[in-house]
């Protein structure tokens, strides 16, 4: 029933984009944090380096000759110039005497230097008549900076792995009420084209017929018009319905009023005093108290009512009772107003599927009882738009009851 191309296109969409937003975020965090943690290496190693200066200077200008210095830090090293020539040094694995040279721009300078495998961080510094060189060995700040990025780098993958799969679970999650709406627009259309085919193909075969006989009169083809005309009828009120589900599937605009409802009931009542009369059902309206004020929209509230009085009228014989009844809940904050009737009935198996469009009974399609199906997922959508809870009671051959919970106060403040 659906495009699965369109489907299968739109899964493979959505994919990409969840994989492409979140990998782009892990990028993004993962260079935030690598260039964050580098930066504060670098940071505290540069502020540790000076700091031993500072103490390397402090000790030489306390003593009248040249004597062990104290370090803060064993790990570091410290090489001190004077007129180019080396005065003092810490021994160490790594250089000899005399330092390599590296050039320096500036007095003060604070650079990355690599020998024989090793990383160090060195602070240059002329001061006065001495040059001093404060050096760290950082492998170690190196190899955790690694680390990281090698940490960062697999949770990046394993981010990307899991969003696949997650991406493939929203995915499916999403797609399943456009799904579900698809499907439903194909169903509708399939069977609103089935339901309008055969009353067009009765009526065309009719015509079709008087054509064969161009020299019979109207009384002769009377019954066929007649037929013909039943069938145009049907056709004329399915279009009807169509539009109105098409009205009470959309947006609407309600116009929210106080009413007193037993009198509005009446006065409904009334249109269909002369129908009980003419078929021989005795129709009456009950209530428990004298008045109900209610907040709501008139119009598609008369709208929603009237559906189920037509349909208690539709499938019940003469003789039958039909009775409308409302009560009011003061406890709850809501009207309950119960159309019932002693027709037919609704075999249990298929109340859930009563607000299906053009679903029909099978012992009200064999009664040949006119309609189309329609009534009752208009009423449906009218009773959603008026917050307005719908609840089936039925007897398949006894009779069937509609009770609608109508709130008292108004519940469209925000709609």
């Amino acid at each position: 029933m659906k495009n699965n191309d369109i489907f299968t296109k739109t899964k493979k969409q959505l994919i990409k984009t969840y994989i492409l937003v979140v990998g782009g975020f892990m990028l993004l965090l993962s260079v935030l944090i690598f260039s964050y943690f580098t930066v504060t290496t670098y940071k505290n190693v540069d502020s540790d380096i000076t700091s031993e200066y500072q103490n390397i200077m402090m000790q030489m200008q306390n003593t009248s000759y040249m004597r062990p210095i104290e370090l803060r830090d064993p790990k570091d090293m410290v090489y001190v110039y004077s007129e180019k020539r080396i005065i003092y040094y810490t021994r160490n694995e790594y250089f000899g005497e005399i330092l390599p040279s590296v050039e320096n721009k500036k007095e003060r300078e604070l650079f990355t230097y690599q020998k024989n495998g090793f990383n160090f961080r060195i602070l240059d510094i002329v001061n006065g008549k001495y040059n001093v060189q404060v050096i760290r060995n950082i492998d170690s700040e190196l190899g955790a900076r690694n680390q990281l990025m090698w940490t960062l780098l697999m949770a990046a993958v394993f981010s990307m792995i899991l969003t696949y799969f997650v991406a493939v679970y929203l995915t499916k999650k999403a797609l399943v009420p456009i799904e579900d709406v698809w499907d439903n627009q194909a169903k509708f259309i399939q069977d609103a084209s089935h339901e309008l085919r055969t009353p067009i193909t009765i009526v065309s075969s009719k015509l079709e017929g008087m054509l064969k006989h161009p020299n019979n009169t109207v009384n002769d083809e009377v019954e066929k018009i007649a037929i013909a005309m039943g069938e145009t009828r049907k056709i004329k009120k399915m279009v009807s319905d169509l539009l109105d589900l098409s009205k009470a599937d959309a947006v609407i605009s309600l116009h929210v009023e106080q009413i007193e409802a037993i009198g509005f009931l009446n006065e409904i009542c009334e249109d269909y005093e002369d129908i009980a009369q003419m078929q021989g059902k005795r129709f009456e309206l009950t209530s428990d108290c004298d008045k109900i004020d209610i907040t709501t929209d008139k119009a598609e509230l008369e709208k929603l009512i009237k559906i189920f009085i037509d349909n208690a009228f539709k499938y019940t014989s003469a003789d039958d009772v039909i009775t409308m009844k409302i009560e009011e809940d003061k406890f709850d904050g809501f009207a309950s107003v119960s159309i019932s009737d002693t027709g037919y009935g609704i075999k249990k198996e298929e109340i859930p599927h009563i607000f299906d469009r053009f679903f029909r009974s099978e012992n009200v399609r064999d009664k040949d009882i006119d309609g189309s199906g329609i009534g009752l997922s208009i009423a449906k959508l009218l009773a959603d738009n008026l917050y307005i809870d719908i609840k089936v009671d039925s007897q398949f051959g006894i009779g069937t009851t509609f009770k609608l919970e109508i709130p008292i106060q108004s519940n469209f403040l925000g709609k």
